[in-house]
């Protein structure tokens, strides 16, 4: 097992600190949108319009990332102005929707096709997780159920399974080779999109059985799955209907 570790601050002198999540999340997005611009200029994206795209995936998902406590724990709400307190819980599948919502806009409005540009956002996205993961590795906000497993944390009240961790082992170990994999040739656009949505919804759907249920502010589940669940279902239709597009189109075996 894997002893107990925690980093929640970093001391920067005379007294003050910073939150190693926050730093980490702000390097994720620092890192994904210099990859996401390196990426587009490579397949002949226009400067311009990435950075447009990127603004409209990430301020739309940053407001609409909170609306996790919505869905995961109302009860934390304290006032009308707790929608609005994001360092008490952002939700990544929230994000994607309100990411979502954003880009749909934006592409609605020039009623054009976006899938090149959502295979550089989701690359770009796979890229940054790995920082954010690993802030939530750090401060354990992933609690998982008691277990023995071999990558099991030991927490002071016993092992326990860390879904944080496990997300960052996996993103860096599978899901940022698969990106790199992917760019050694041009591909179809959506191709990305198709694989990156199956490799992290299936895992995902399976992972979050282990989520704690013993633990003060369990998340909720709706006939017996957690929100996160159902968007798994949803992700993983899209990744299916984009493989289907795709091999018709003869771009996957």
């Amino acid at each position: 097992m894997i002893p107990y570790f925690e980093l929640r601050e970093i001391p920067i002198g005379g007294g003050l600190s910073v939150a190693a999540f926050g730093i980490l999340v702000v390097t994720g997005v620092a890192v994904g949108v210099f990859f996401a611009q390196s990426r587009a200029r490579a397949l002949g994206v226009p400067e311009r319009e990435i950075n447009a795209v990127i603004a409209w995936a990430l301020i739309p998902g940053f407001l609409a990332s909170h609306l996790e406590v919505l869905l995961y724990q109302p009860g934390s709400i304290h006032g009308p102005w707790g929608l609005f307190a994001y360092w008490k819980g952002m939700s990544a599948f929230a994000g994607f929707f309100g990411a979502f919502l954003g880009l749909a806009i934006h592409f609605g409005r020039r009623r054009k096709t976006w899938l090149v540009e959502a295979d550089i956002l989701v690359q770009a996205l796979v890229v940054g997780w790995v920082f954010g993961r690993l802030g939530c590795t750090l401060v354990h906000d992933h609690i998982g159920r008691p277990s023995d497993f071999l990558l099991a944390i030991r927490f002071p009240d016993g092992p326990r399974h860390d879904l944080g961790f496990y997300e960052f082992l996996y993103s860096a170990g599978v899901l940022v080779p698969v990106v790199f994999l992917l760019n050694r040739r041009r591909r179809l656009p959506g191709t990305t999109v198709c694989v990156i949505s199956l490799l992290y919804a299936l895992p995902r759907f399976f992972g979050d059985f282990l989520r704690h249920t013993d633990l003060p502010g369990p998340d909720l589940r709706y006939l017996g799955l957690t929100t996160a669940q159902y968007a798994c279902v949803v992700l993983a239709g899209v990744g299916l209907v984009l493989a289907w597009r795709l091999r018709g189109r003869g771009a996957l075996p």
